[in-house]
């Protein structure tokens, strides 16, 4: 799809609507959000979903405690919050302080996203009817301890157009365009992977962008130009873009106890 269609495709979006800044996506969370009614006038139909929810939220928490004791990635990050001086955000003196029932909600979420960060609560979201594999959960936690990291190390406001741009081009780079990752979806190639790489970053922080505010492509496109080289470059707190099936994750949980990321 070209630039000039993917434009015409959001320019489409109702200019009247209420920004809502992605709540919308997160029922529970949503302004919106009408009360449940009890259990009066529910149909076997309800019920029935209301049973897999209960086994999509048990799975998603056994996913979460499994992402905060064994991946590298998600122990660095929760680590660096701490180095970073973020006590008043998370209390915790080592990893298994990370207090997942404070921290990290398994949510049932609409369609097309995966997860989220709610810096009103300080909270990251783990759409568990979505991301029922525990690869895909390890990956959303990842992601949004980036935007957790940067919301306290870097005071973002994610109201902020440029902000928010940046917080998403930082984690497109650390988890969405890793080189395999890239191959796959066509936004890399062994003859030009740096050049490639930038344009996958580039696109996933666009539509990150898109996903949350009512703007159009153009819009979103500039906002995250604007910030692109600085935070492009910026790699903390794993001081290099971790490649996917690699040693990579493991240097850096290494790396993290020289800088006091470990301890």
């Amino acid at each position: 799809m070209s630039d000039s269609e993917k434009n015409k495709k959001y320019e489409s979006r109702n200019p009247d609507k209420k920004e809502d800044f992605g709540y919308g996506y997160y029922p529970s969370r949503s302004p919106n959000n009408k009360p449940d009614d009890g259990d009066q006038g529910k149909g076997w139909f309800k019920k029935l979903s209301e049973g897999k929810s209960i086994k999509n939220h048990l799975n998603c928490a056994s996913n979460v405690m499994q992402c905060i004791e064994h991946n590298r990635l998600v122990k660095i990050l929760i680590s660096a919050l701490k180095k970073n001086g973020c006590e008043y955000m998370i209390i915790f003196t080592s990893f298994s302080d990370f207090n997942p029932k404070r921290h990290v909600s398994c949510e049932n979420c609409l369609s097309k996203v995966n997860g989220g960060y709610d810096p009103s609560n300080n909270q990251i979201v783990v759409c568990q009817n979505a991301s029922t594999d525990q690869n895909v959960c390890c990956a959303v936690l990842t992601h949004e301890l980036v935007h957790m990291f940067d919301y306290c190390r870097a005071d973002v406001d994610f109201k902020n157009l440029e902000h928010l741009a940046c917080t998403e081009i930082r984690a497109a780079s650390f988890m969405h365009c890793r080189f395999f990752t890239a191959m796959s979806e066509g936004d890399a190639s062994f003859f030009n992977y740096k050049n490639r790489h930038q344009e996958c970053v580039k696109r996933k922080a666009i539509m990150s962008v898109l996903m949350v505010r009512n703007i159009t492509y153009d819009q979103a496109s500039a906002a995250v130009d604007r910030v692109f080289q600085r935070c492009y470059r910026d790699t903390e707190p794993f001081g290099r873009i971790p490649r996917m099936n690699s040693s990579d994750p493991e240097k850096i949980l290494i790396e993290g106890y020289l800088y006091g990321y470990g301890s």
